[in-house]
């Protein structure tokens, strides 16, 4: 019998159950100054203690202070009940078990379509660094890979797995030119009939930018999905203090040799502080049984099942990208050569989220600027939501496989 895997969610959950009980405090301490919602809550209120808040003065009643109260305990309650329910959920993902075209290290392409004509065009994915690579494959009709396959395109993915021995000397760099180029180049000799184009997502899109401007003589298209490219831009105050820190993280890389996946969390958990509160008290209120609730568990699960960033890794995205902005300054170098996205004549599509506060819009619109003839679509949704939420379907898959098919 499989042994039960033992959710440690969300990551760091200390972090999390700290953050959701000093916002409500201080939000609840701070609520009889307000006016007219100038100081904001995490989560909405009752009507009728906003009505009571509303007309409170700074003496507010022991009344109202007492409901604030107990209004505070039970979110924090309701959070909890959420945290022990995703713990407790059955549901466990399994994997898919893809045939592997190519490996190296602990890098492997998996073929999500091997029955597929030799001429079918083929969409070569790269996921992110940050989160597992099955994001893109979470499960049976949350499968970005399965919709392409059922739309007639041949998708392969790079699964990066845990870095290896090999890769725990890699930076960024070393992942385009030993990883993503060897790759490209290995499914373009194999199926030489058929069109290629290269999806990246998130971290992956920025990646695939690299690869992209040195192979386009074997491309036929670039497709960039969630892909951030100006670092500073649409960053929050908070956020960007965090980030913009070279002492701290050079201190940190060195210590501990990675950036530890903990720590990784916390830098996302910065960049929406409540988020934990909203979503673990919305998931208490689902029926444990439905499809809703599933889904919830399953990209909660792979939120958490991350791996730590090597430290050249590491090293280039806080200091170099987060920090001194190289990319958009163009000042980003792989082999000796900046990489310069103006220079990538290939026909491209930039897919930007609704709602994004892991990349927010103004940054990934900065790589559509710099292309020369980009296409750009907007999906109905947020960073994680767009790729492997209920939406995604009809939002994001649907406009990228019809934008492929007319490529030609």
């Amino acid at each position: 019998m499989k042994p039960t895997i033992r959710r440690l969610g969300p990551r760091p959950l200390a972090l999390h159950l700290g953050l959701a009980t000093t916002s409500v405090a201080s939000s609840f301490a701070t609520l009889p100054l307000r006016d007219r919602g100038r100081i904001d809550l995490p989560v909405p209120l009752p009507t009728e203690l906003e009505e009571m808040a509303s007309r409170a003065s700074l003496d507010a009643s022991p009344e109202l202070l007492q409901a604030l109260a107990d209004q505070g305990s039970g979110m924090m309650q309701e959070m909890i009940d959420g945290i022990r329910a995703y713990h407790a959920h059955p549901y466990r993902r399994v994997d898919r078990a893809r045939p592997t075209l190519w490996q190296r290290g602990t890098t492997a392409l998996l073929d999500g379509a091997p029955s597929a004509p030799a001429e079918a065009p083929l969409v070569l994915l790269v996921p992110s660094l940050v989160n597992p690579s099955y994001v893109l494959d979470l499960m049976p009709g949350r499968s970005f890979v399965d919709y392409l396959a059922a739309r007639g395109f041949h998708p392969v993915m790079f699964d990066w797995a845990a870095p290896g021995e090999e890769e725990r000397g890699f930076d960024t760099p070393s992942y385009i030119c030993q990883r993503i180029l060897p790759a490209l180049d290995y499914v373009a000799d194999l199926f030489p009939k058929a069109p290629l184009h290269l999806a990246g997502y998130c971290m992956g899109g920025t990646l695939a930018v690299a690869a992209a401007e040195r192979r386009q003589a074997r491309l036929s298209s670039l497709i960039a999905i969630a892909t951030p490219w100006d670092f500073h831009a649409g960053l929050d105050g908070e956020a960007r203090n965090l980030l913009d820190q070279p002492e701290f993280w050079d201190s940190i890389l060195t210590g501990f040799g990675e950036l530890p996946v903990d720590l990784l969390q916390t830098i996302f958990t910065s960049l929406d502080p409540n988020l934990g509160l909203r979503k673990f008290s919305r998931f208490a209120r689902m029926d444990m049984e439905s499809e809703q609730a599933r889904e919830f568990v399953a990209i909660e699960d792979w939120l958490n099942d991350g791996h730590p960033l090597v430290r050249g890794v590491a090293g280039d995205v806080l200091n170099g990208w987060y920090g001194r902005n190289e990319i958009q300054r163009n000042l980003w170098m792989i082999d000796g050569a900046a990489v310069r996205a103006q220079d990538i004549a290939l026909p491209s599509l930039i897919a930007v989220p609704e709602t994004d506060k892991i990349m927010p819009r103004p940054s990934a619109l900065a790589l559509a600027e710099r292309l020369p003839d980009p296409t750009v679509i907007t999906s109905p949704s947020g960073h994680v939501g767009m790729m492997a939420g209920r939406q995604a379907e009809e939002g994001l898959w649907r406009q990228a496989g019809d934008w492929i098919a007319t490529v030609r």
